[in-house]
């Protein structure tokens, strides 16, 4: 697929849209940079309608009392963030296009689930702007779409010269029941995909993400090792068979069950050079037989063991190549430099903490723990004190939606997956646009609710001299977040 010829055909077919839009449809069609305003009084009767609810006054007022204390908790998680980033290893920071929560841009969003979710956030979110300025008498001129090709936001656009004449509490009443709203969706729609994750089932085997392995293929699902059975992961781990032999392993393969013969045992995935492991030829896919008088049976074996010695200390290494074995005197790194040298800081190891300079797994496998995923969709408490955003950071991971090689590893019926996805990106982009909305900077609605508060009425100089100062800030935290692992 030529997507460079669809992008070009895309551009140029946008640009003859907005030419005829914005010169033979001025009435209902604004520009707004690239992007075009479609005007209508649909939702306008709609707010009107909705707005004529008493429950709204206690809805934004809750929310405009909150607002202070919702606010110093998402500048609180920036300054948190802006240490956090300070342990980023030099060169690892993520791409500029995951700190944007636009579906097309950042590859974590999936495109249709994004765009379903960032239509009916932004869209509910500018809606309640305008139930607000009703409920303070401002008529609502127009609502619409923000229109890019595909429809990428909404909006509602109240009488600007009504609202400036209301007093600035209702001011800042009007701002603050935006980010409310988000965050009332935010976690109606947290629930709504925590009940759906109940339906699910895990199926019993140890998954396989990825393998330097042949004999294994990604969405396998090992069941037995060596006539032993391996119903999950952890068992996987601490299988106690003779390392280096030869072994049947029993594999759920799309639906069905075959065997592959296997060497056993903790493989070599990967090897840091210069390292002690490198310098003693040790390869990816090199099996380890023992270390020093210790034979390493799995994984846990092998971490128990080196953690016996100190940096500096000399053991030796037995490997297996498939063909041969090999023994090599290796004399122990301290990980504690190998972290500083690769940039990680509060490291969180000894100084002489041992390090050869290689990544292991069984068998050469990466596995999926299909148990912990579950319980984390069901209860983000079960991932520890940041079980929270290891739940939110579930995308990042390639996680949610899941490959489809590793739907092979739940039991979930269509319909409950499609919604579970739904409603976590409905979730999700809530909390973002919520959370940034929070935000005491100006031009954002935190910022236009700190500029409105009434005790910093008395003096305009030294109101806008304070929401100067808190905006400089929190775009200080911004900015250190985005630049800092670039740099250090």
């Amino acid at each position: 697929m030529n997507w460079l010829l669809i992008i070009s055909i895309l551009i140029v077919a946008w640009i003859a849209v907005y030419y005829l839009a914005v010169t033979k449809l001025k009435s209902h069609v604004a520009p707004y940079g690239p992007a075009l305003l479609i005007k209508t009084q649909v939702g306008v009767r709609t707010i009107e309608r909705i707005s004529k609810y008493k429950f709204w006054d206690y809805f934004i007022s809750f929310f405009y009392y909150a607002m202070p204390f919702l606010a110093v908790a998402g500048v609180g998680l920036l300054i948190y963030e802006a240490f956090l980033v300070l342990s980023i290893p030099k060169g690892s920071a993520p791409s500029l296009s995951y700190a944007l929560a636009l579906p097309g841009i950042n590859p974590a969003i999936p495109i249709v689930w994004g765009i379903v979710g960032l239509i009916v956030a932004v869209a509910l979110h500018e809606a309640s702007h305008g139930i607000a300025a009703r409920r303070f008498g401002v008529p609502v001129r127009s609502t619409g779409l923000l229109w890019f090709i595909i429809p990428v936001g909404a909006f509602v656009e109240p009488d600007e010269e009504e609202t400036k004449k209301v007093e600035p509490k209702a001011r800042a009443k009007i701002f603050a029941a935006g980010p409310g709203t988000n965050v009332t969706l935010t976690v109606v729609f947290l629930i709504l995909a925590i009940l759906v994750a109940y339906s699910f089932a895990p199926v019993p085997g140890a998954p396989v993400q990825t393998s330097i392995n042949s004999n294994f293929h990604t969405g396998d699902i090992v069941e037995s090792v060596g006539g032993i059975s391996t119903p999950n992961v952890s068992v996987l781990y601490n299988l106690a068979l003779t390392p280096g032999s030869l072994v049947n392993v029993s594999l759920l393969r799309n639906g069905h069950t075959v065997t592959e013969s296997v060497i056993y045992g903790v493989y070599v995935t990967a090897v840091i050079k210069n390292y002690p492991a490198y310098e003693a030829d040790i390869r990816p896919g090199n099996v380890i037989i023992a270390l020093g008088n210790h034979t390493i049976n799995n994984a846990t074996d092998f971490q128990n063991v080196e953690s016996t010695y100190i940096a500096g200390q000399t053991a030796v290494l037995e490997t297996f190549n498939g063909t041969s074995y090999n023994y090599n005197n290796i004399t122990f790194a301290s990980r504690y430099s190998y972290d500083v040298a690769y940039g990680i800081s509060n490291t969180g190891v000894a100084r002489d903490s041992p390090f050869i300079g290689v990544d292991i797994s069984p068998m050469g496998l990466g596995l999926f723990d299909q148990y912990s995923y579950l319980n984390l969709l069901r209860n983000f408490g079960s991932g520890g004190s940041l079980g929270f955003f290891e739940y939110l950071g579930l995308p990042f991971h390639g996680e949610l939606p899941l490959p489809s090689a590793l739907l092979s590893s739940i039991y979930a019926n269509p319909i409950t997956l499609n919604l579970e996805y739904l409603f976590y990106w409905l979730f999700w982009l809530n909390f973002a646009l919520g959370l940034m909305n929070l935000l005491p900077i100006v031009p954002l609605d935190g910022g236009y609710v700190l500029l409105n508060m009434p005790f910093l009425q008395k003096s305009k100089k030294t109101r806008d001299a304070i929401v100067t100062a808190v905006s400089l800030f929190v775009l200080f935290l911004i900015l250190w977040e985005i630049v800092i692992p670039r740099i250090i």
